[in-house]
């Protein structure tokens, strides 16, 4: 069975920060012979700066908008694997706009490993940048919380707690 003939135009990567979006999304791209698209790098090809700095500068609501506007100009890609930021699906009705122009598959990590994730790459990540561990875990749980519920609309759930290979093939076996 030809896989591109079923595969949908668009698959759009949805979960928690730390999740695996980039690298199970590269990995899923090559699978399906699709372009890999991270959308953090499209704002910030867009914004001419990094997200760090719009968050500094401009603040979130303004993030969020330039999110939402780079989001909707992913609907000219064809036979594309988008890895959508982590709070990209909860603002702007942008869940609704990914499910109605692709498909979209939840990655689902248990809060565990998120925080052990998370630990190690708090350097990078603005909005944990300053966190101790138990204020690490405690913002995992809040904002899991607000944003599980939207997560969970996805047309796919992956479990991403296994093998980075076993999570690919489940992720390829979706569209086949």
């Amino acid at each position: 069975m030809n896989i591109n003939n079923i595969a949908p135009t668009r698959v759009y990567l949805v979960g928690f920060m730390a999740s695996g979006k980039t690298t199970l999304g590269k990995k899923l791209a090559n699978r399906l012979k699709y372009e890999f698209v991270d959308l953090d790098e499209k704002i910030e090809e867009e914004a001419g700066r990094s997200i760090s700095d719009i968050f500094n500068i401009e603040g979130e609501a303004t993030f969020r908008q330039l999110e939402a506007n780079t989001l909707r100009k992913t609907i000219d890609l064809s036979k594309s694997v988008i890895a959508t930021g982590g709070g990209t699906p909860c603002y702007h009705d942008n869940m609704t706009w990914i499910k109605e122009n692709g498909k979209s598959i939840y990655l689902f990590l248990s809060p565990d490993r998120l925080l052990g994730r998370l630990r190690t790459q708090k350097a990078h990540r603005p909005m944990i940048a300053d966190l101790e561990d138990e204020e690490l875990k405690e913002f995992i749980q809040q904002l899991l919380e607000k944003r599980e519920p939207i997560y969970q609309t996805a047309h796919f759930i992956v479990d991403v707690d296994q093998r980075i290979s076993e999570t690919v093939q489940d992720m390829t076996r979706i569209f086949i």
